[in-house]
């Protein structure tokens, strides 16, 4: 945004001195997750999924489950506190899948039923296709898919490609959660791209479930783009 905005680009801590490892957090009564501030994503953590990572784990009690672009792995420690009988956590960066496998662990979760796979999603889903692999529960939580309006076409392809995709993998009464966080996309578009996909992976479908940005990520009324991160829970027949 900076480079946006012809500014330097910079990085730094506001206070205090920057920690050389990461450090611990806990969110929803108790559940511990290691933040990497210095090399992480924007915070090192997601902070804005808070309440949509504990709303997956009720979809997950003996199911297997894929979490898409997993990062650090937050949706897949919920899976399996929710019971998941197995978790594929799924992204391209190794240093991510490491910091995912150490909060399964800080967690005191078993992780011989959990994956650490890194991998091209779009890839991999294709390959899981030609495979012939279910899943009970898949989560798809991507990376902005439009910075700019020139963009907002090919992020309705990409949207549109990866949940089809899924929706043919879901196994029957599967369900799917998915997610876009570009601020561009209306949470209307993004639904008519979801029903769009389903209907091209010949799949009946139901939305059991809207979701947004934590609490504490509030929308000001003179800003609505603001309003940036969707979600649904699919439920496919």
């Amino acid at each position: 945004m900076r480079k946006k905005e012809g500014l330097k680009e910079r990085t730094g801590v506001i206070h205090g001195e920057t920690p050389t490892e990461p450090v611990m957090i806990e969110e929803n009564g108790g559940v511990k997750i290691l933040v990497d501030i210095r090399n992480g994503h924007k915070t090192g953590f997601y902070l804005d999924q808070r309440d949509n990572r504990q709303a997956a784990a009720k979809y997950t009690e003996g199911k297997r489950v894929l979490n898409c672009f997993c990062y650090t792995g937050g949706f897949g420690v919920y899976a399996l506190k929710g019971g998941a009988k197995e978790v594929v956590n799924v992204d391209l960066s190794q240093n991510a899948l490491d910091i995912a496998r150490q909060n399964a662990e800080l967690n005191g979760l078993d992780t011989s039923n959990t994956q650490f796979v890194r991998h091209d999603v779009f890839k991999l889903l294709r390959e899981y296709r030609e495979k012939g692999e279910k899943f009970d529960v898949i989560v798809l939580d991507p990376p902005k898919f439009a910075e700019s309006k020139a963009q907002l076409l090919g992020a309705c392809r990409g949207y549109k490609d990866i949940n089809m995709l899924a929706f043919q993998l879901l196994a029957p009464g599967g369900v799917l959660l998915t997610y876009s966080c570009s601020g561009l996309m209306e949470q209307s578009l993004f639904q008519k791209i979801v029903a769009d996909a389903a209907l091209d992976a010949g799949r009946d479908a139901q939305i059991l479930e809207l979701l947004s940005q934590a609490s504490d990520h509030p929308i000001g009324t003179a800003y609505p783009e603001g309003f940036y991160l969707k979600g649904l829970v699919v439920r496919a027949r």
